[in-house]
């Protein structure tokens, strides 16, 4: 649809959508020609926002809960540690730009799009060069994975009543989401159980007779010590 019949279709002014397409919470509108145009995905982006404003929330707090990395991006020095680690390493940029993990402007700026992944990576006392190379690494590990999974929520959907209500776009969102859900719960299955002395109680070895999924070896370890020292 075009900018007058999206206004039109969501009851606000085009100043006032452009005012979220500058706090982030809109992309940018699709030019067919020199005329802006509005898809499906753009429709139902706006809806969730406002849904979330009539809930109480302020579009910081919106902001925080739909474009998290976004928020980061400007409250942590990440993007400049990143920058700087990727100067003079064209074959790391090429993998992180192929992982998602940045991309390159064409004014020859680098965007961040993982700020979450990067401080996690981050998060192991690395360089901003050894965590963008441990994320590079891991993308490529993961994609077919990755791939794998999203064929998996594409025929489930498919499959299901509300099929023709789910974009392509709302199907990555719920993967993404689905997979965050399940990975959180293997984390908190897999901590281990501390006595009162704070450590970690000895598990019992394998039982005679019974198998034991390799899953039960998982450790799940959390970080006390604040940010990355790259973000300093």
């Amino acid at each position: 649809m075009n900018a007058d019949e999206f206004s039109a279709e969501i009851g606000l002014t085009a100043r006032t959508i452009r005012s979220y397409h500058g706090r982030g919470l809109l992309p940018p509108p699709v030019r067919i020609g020199r005329a802006p145009h509005y898809s499906a995905d753009h429709l139902s982006r706006m809806r969730q926002v406002l849904y979330l404003q009539r809930c109480g929330l302020s579009l910081d707090a919106v902001a925080a809960l739909l474009e998290p990395d976004m928020v980061l991006s400007q409250v942590m020095p990440v993007k400049p540690a990143v920058t700087e680690a990727l100067r003079g390493r064209p074959a790391l940029l090429a993998e992180t730009v192929e992982g998602g993990i940045v991309s390159c402007r064409e004014d020859g700026a680098i965007e961040v799009h993982a700020v979450r992944a990067v401080l996690a990576a981050g998060g192991r006392g690395s360089s901003a060069a050894g965590a963008l190379t441990l994320l590079a690494e891991l993308a490529t590990a993961i994609a077919p994975h990755a791939d794998n999974a999203l064929d998996v929520v594409r025929r489930t959907v498919a499959g299901s009543a509300s099929a023709n209500s789910v974009n392509n776009q709302a199907l990555v969102d719920l993967a993404v989401e689905v997979l965050r859900a399940r990975i959180r719960r293997v984390g908190v299955r897999s901590k281990p159980e501390h006595h009162s002395t704070g450590r970690p109680r000895h598990e019992p070895g394998p039982t005679p007779g019974v198998a034991h999924s390799p899953s039960t070896s998982v450790r799940h370890v959390t970080r006390t010590d604040g940010p990355p020292a790259f973000c300093g």
